[in-house]
């Protein structure tokens, strides 16, 4: 079975039903997340055109903007993708530079 990497754009609590998780936060590289998505299925809910755009020709992907709400469950590998300098509300042209991804373990605790 393949797993499943989430790109998300950020940590909600409304994500998770549990009570209490530990949530274990690794930086990584765009190279990184190209090796991780090999094989795997990626799903997109990162809203920033731009940002979907840069990952989608990274990771070989066809990744639209997704405005959804993710709910998480056990075994999804999520990622949270950020810009390092983020300007609101103008678009503007990422570049693999510009961007701040941190891989995400999630373990429900007893």
């Amino acid at each position: 079975m393949r797993h499943r990497i989430v790109l998300v754009g950020g940590l909600a609590p409304s994500m998770f039903a549990c009570r209490e998780l530990l949530i274990r936060y690794k930086k990584v590289s765009l190279g990184e997340l190209r090796e991780l998505a090999e094989g795997a299925e990626v799903i997109n809910f990162v809203r920033h055109e731009a940002t979907v755009k840069l990952l989608s020709s990274a990771l070989g992907r066809d990744l639209s903007p997704n405005p959804g709400l993710y709910q998480w469950r056990e075994g999804d590998v999520l990622v949270v993708i950020g810009l390092r300098k983020p300007v609101r509300g103008q678009e503007v042209e990422v570049k693999p530079d510009d961007l701040d991804i941190a891989l995400c373990r999630v373990e429900v605790v007893q």
